[in-house]
């Protein structure tokens, strides 16, 4: 984790702001996939995993997040690109091998700190305007499992 931190702590608060309205919607749509697939008792369904992961598979593929009234996520800066690009290189290298999946997870474990300030604001803008209905109990779940564990500051320097 120690060798991501630096590559998204050194992006600007701009970048910063984008790439956590894009964190949230993989760390919703994380939650809802890995549920799914362990067909968890507290589930929320197969239909809005499915809505979920097709949103997030639009964001990586045209790199813009259309969030209604929540406006528009531009995610073409190189920056942001290369950080998600290797964020998706490591998960899909990870199916293979699992050593891997390890540096995915470090990955994304350096993004929620790094990102941490505006991930909760993020994650209600995604909730908001992606145009899914998102169970209260989902975004309790979200925050409780990939935001306050990895909260260091409020204070943002931006």
């Amino acid at each position: 984790m120690a060798s991501y931190l630096p590559t998204v702590e050194t992006l600007s608060c701009e970048h910063k702001h984008k790439l956590s309205v894009f964190k949230s919607a993989e760390l919703v749509n994380a939650l809802l996939q890995i549920r799914e697939k362990r067909e968890s008792e507290d589930r929320f369904g197969p239909e809005l995993a499915k809505a979920s992961f097709v949103l997030v598979r639009a964001a990586i593929r045209d790199r813009i997040m259309h969030l209604g009234s929540e406006g528009t996520v531009d995610l073409r800066a190189p920056e942001i690109r290369a950080v998600i690009n290797e964020g998706c290189r490591l998960f899909h290298a990870g199916k293979k091998h699992p050593e891997r999946y390890q540096l995915a997870l470090a990955l994304s474990a350096a993004q929620c700190i790094a990102l941490s300030p505006w991930l909760d604001g993020s994650l209600m803008r995604y909730s908001k305007g992606c145009g899914l209905q998102l169970p209260e109990a989902l975004i309790h779940a979200v925050r409780n499992n990939f935001i306050t564990p990895y909260r260091q500051s409020e204070h943002v320097e931006c």
